[in-house]
């Protein structure tokens, strides 16, 4: 036995479930900086430090690797909103603590954020599941707000305003986060504060229906 051998830890075995997040976080990456077409499943496995067998281990297509990141992202930031609008606090301070939720996941996984926002653009094989991953997030953002019973109580068209205002203010972050990439010097704050503003002003006015 060589002195390597002697010393060095065996690496340890990941779960399915943790080797399939470290194929996530890797192909969300090469994603956002290749595109769909030119990011091919090996260069996606040299960043993810595996084999190319392997990531067909967990995932059957190219395309479908791309809409499981888009998927993963978008469950992590509709959890985000989940737990601030679940929180112990005043509405307005929940969709405060939301907001920033969001634009700080944008921060922390650019790539992510990239992937789920702009990478399937111009893509026409990705345009259906990426309209089902928003359609489902907006699904879901709406049923956080509906849970807030005095918003728009008894509006006979409650949840159809329910869903405009949640494709206006979600079109509208996901338009500023494509904007602030190309603006980095704009403090997170900033945008934090600007659209709690507008947000607060459409909610505050379906409290006061």
């Amino acid at each position: 036995m060589n002195a390597r051998s002697a010393t060095e830890t065996p690496r340890r075995r990941l779960s399915a479930e943790e080797r399939r997040a470290e194929i996530l976080d890797a192909a969300g990456e090469v994603f956002a900086e290749a595109g769909f077409a030119a990011a091919s499943i090996d260069r996606i496995a040299e960043a993810a430090g595996i084999s190319p067998p392997v990531i067909y281990d967990h995932f059957a297509s190219k395309q479908e690797l791309f809409v499981a990141v888009m998927e993963d992202a978008r469950d992590e930031l509709t959890a985000r909103g989940a737990r601030t609008m679940g929180a112990d606090a005043p509405v307005e301070a929940r969709v405060h603590a939301g907001v920033e939720a969001f634009f700080a996941y944008v921060e922390e996984k650019p790539a992510a954020a990239r992937v789920l926002l702009v990478t399937h653009r111009g893509t026409p094989e990705l345009q259906e599941a990426a309209s089902r991953v928003q359609t489902e997030a907006s699904a879901r953002l709406v049923a956080l707000l509906a849970a807030e019973r005095e918003l728009f109580a008894g509006a006979p068209d409650r949840e159809r305003r329910l869903g405009l205002f949640v494709e206006f203010l979600k079109q509208g972050m996901h338009g500023l986060a494509e904007w602030w990439t190309a603006h980095p010097d704009v403090p997170r704050a900033v945008l934090v504060e600007a659209v709690t503003e507008i947000a607060w002003s459409g909610l505050r006015a379906g409290f006061e229906s």
